[in-house]
């Protein structure tokens, strides 16, 4: 039987039919009102965050890395935190980096832009910014992303050949002539290659450096592929998501096998890792974990109300 026009529309048919806007609007406010309370919440690092913490503080000071950053503003939520929380490390360790993109050409510029950002906040909490140049060098985009890779693996300092840095107060220098490359031969002579991505170039890396570690830091839903490759030993660690940034923030804050409040962890028994105790830790994972766990629960409760419509409309039609 057809309802009337003027019949008010029944419980079932409310719990179906909530207007696009109103959906879209407690979204928002369930996803942004979380970003402004810094809240804590209680945390247990995995296995992969553990070991991608454990295996950079274990790098000699004063070292060198690749940085690979592939992502853009596009994946920021999660790749910008975790790029945070790597420089943040190395700039405390004082491990100078080579900085380099084959994932898009906008990646360099990001990368360098989220470095003045950390840059400031390692000032207000006692820190050393870094110089570009003198303490990390920028190699920009290169297009043919397999062939650069083979060639940082099996003859590096080919692709800086030719390649300018542009320091910021100072006119392009040459990329070799920064302190980064010097006394490097090969590949062999850094002590991590560290790679920064929401897409596929994690498989270009991962099939062509053989001879330096590995380290991931991959967007959520990259994680159950790149957890493989940390699996099989292919990874020495890896950082997926929100969750990964968080689980680093909380290891900055309290280290490893380190007291009363650290992390313990068997991966490193008889070891002692020390953290950064109230030295600026936390940033986008702590901030982002507690709106996911909001957005969450709001996707629960509409799978619950849909689902609650559902039965009440099949009862009612009976």
């Amino acid at each position: 039987m057809a309802m009337n026009e003027s019949q008010a529309p029944s419980l079932a048919e409310k719990l179906q039919s909530l207007p696009k806007q109103v959906i879209y609007g407690i979204l928002l406010v369930t996803c942004t009102v979380p970003l402004f309370f810094s809240v804590k919440l209680p945390n247990k690092p995995i296995d992969a965050s553990i070991d991608f913490y454990g295996q950079t503080m274990k790098l000699p000071d004063n070292g060198r890395v690749i940085i690979c950053s592939d992502w853009t503003n596009s994946t920021r939520g999660e790749s910008k935190g975790e790029m945070e929380v790597l420089l943040k490390l190395l700039m405390r360790k004082h491990i100078k980096f080579v900085l380099m993109s084959i994932g898009d050409v906008q990646a360099p510029q990001v990368a360098k832009d989220t470095i003045r950002e950390v840059n400031a906040l390692e000032k207000l909490t006692g820190g050393t910014p870094y110089k570009e140049f003198e303490d990390y060098v920028n190699l920009g985009y290169f297009a043919a992303g397999e062939g650069t890779i083979l060639a940082v693996n099996n003859k590096i300092l080919s692709i800086a050949q030719g390649k300018k840095d542009f320091p910021e107060g100072a006119g392009p220098k040459d990329a070799l002539q920064s302190p980064v490359f010097q006394g490097v031969k090969s590949v062999e002579d850094f002590n991590m290659f560290y790679l920064v991505t929401a897409s596929s170039t994690n498989r270009t890396v991962l099939e062509r450096i053989t001879k330096c570690p590995l380290m991931f830091m991959v967007s959520g839903v990259m994680v159950p592929e790149n957890n493989s490759y940390y699996a099989a030993k292919q990874l020495k660690g890896l950082c997926g998501g929100v969750k990964g940034v968080y689980d680093l923030e909380t290891l900055m804050e309290n280290g490893i096998n380190n007291g009363s409040d650290s992390v313990e962890s068997d991966l490193y028994r008889g070891e002692k890792i020390p953290g950064w105790p109230g030295k600026g830790n936390t940033g986008k994972g702590t901030a982002y974990y507690l709106a996911l766990h909001f957005a969450l629960a709001l996707l629960i409760i509409a799978v619950i109300v849909g689902n609650v419509g559902m039965l009440l409309s099949k009862k009612g039609s009976k």
